[in-house]
């Protein structure tokens, strides 16, 4: 195990405190996080690293670790800005709200952020991987979750942790449930969606368009599914009529296997819809022969 600098403590009245926030020496007022313990700032001099460090002289790992973790966890609150898996990447988003500690019931992440109004879990590695109990729990709560390894180095700083923390090479996807909702939505389309015959290669009346539509349009469609070589199956009336339990997958719109927040969808529906969809029955019209 990676022993570190104590670079955060927890003063009297209780808040986490970095460091350079507080007087030097016992004037500090800061006690130790993980064992309670009395702790002296060591924050006066250039040369030597700003630390905490036991009245008693007694710097355990633990007590290193926890105060990292600790200062992991407020430095992405302090920021608000998250890494989430979409589709199999890793990307940064400025969250609408970020909460630490919050429970979840069976679970309690380290960090819980919603962005663009999807919840997303961050777990920081220090000393504890996530085992298979907690990965259960994450799969049946359906939060996708990232995992920052800071294990096994040595930060000098807080810039050195926030450095750490955007680091996409210290990172790994836990769970992205990106890929059920994917399989969820396919599995509405062939149950519910509106079931049109393949004819030369299109769909005589498109639904949206009103117009004849060659397949690979319905196959790059959000609305559209290919059942087999036949029949195309079309969502685009389910919005309307299902169900608000099926609605809710359904309206997290997907293309390409990839998942789209609401205004990534709008945008591709209105560049699909239109100069898109244009070009799409000119062809279709230019080359079918009836």
């Amino acid at each position: 195990m990676n022993k570190n600098y104590i670079l955060m403590a927890v003063n009297k009245a209780g808040k986490n405190v970095y460091i350079d926030e507080v007087p030097n020496g016992k004037q500090c007022g800061c006690f130790c996080k993980e064992c309670g313990g009395e702790l002296v700032a060591k924050n006066n001099g250039k040369i030597k690293v700003h630390h905490f460090a036991h009245a008693t002289g007694n710097d355990s790992i633990q007590c290193s670790q926890t105060a990292l973790h600790i200062l992991a966890k407020e430095i992405i609150a302090e920021e608000r800005c998250v890494a989430i898996p979409r589709s199999g990447k890793i990307e940064f988003y400025s969250a609408d709200k970020v909460e630490l500690e919050k429970s979840l019931g069976d679970i309690i992440p380290d960090v819980f952020a919603t962005v663009k109004g999807r919840a997303f879990m961050v777990e920081i590695l220090v000393s504890h991987a996530i085992d298979e109990e907690k990965l259960d729990k994450i799969k049946e709560h359906r939060i996708s979750c990232i995992e920052i390894d800071l294990s096994g180095k040595t930060f000098e700083s807080k810039e050195d942790v926030r450095a750490a923390l955007n680091n996409p090479c210290n990172m790994k996807i836990i769970y992205d449930d990106n890929s059920r909702l994917i399989q969820e939505r396919k599995e509405i389309l062939l149950n519910y969606g509106l079931k049109l015959k393949i004819y030369r290669g299109g769909i005589v009346i498109c639904p949206k368009l009103c117009s004849y539509v060659p397949t690979y349009f319905c196959e790059d469609c959000v609305f559209g599914c290919k059942e087999n070589n036949s029949f195309m199956r079309c969502g685009f009336i389910l919005p309307l009529v299902l169900k608000p339990n099926l609605r809710v997958v359904f309206n997290i719109i997907l293309k390409n296997n990839t998942v789209m927040f609401d205004d990534e969808a709008k945008r591709y529906n209105d560049s699909h819809f239109g100069w898109k969809a244009t070009e799409a029955v000119q062809r279709a019209y230019i080359s079918r022969s009836f």
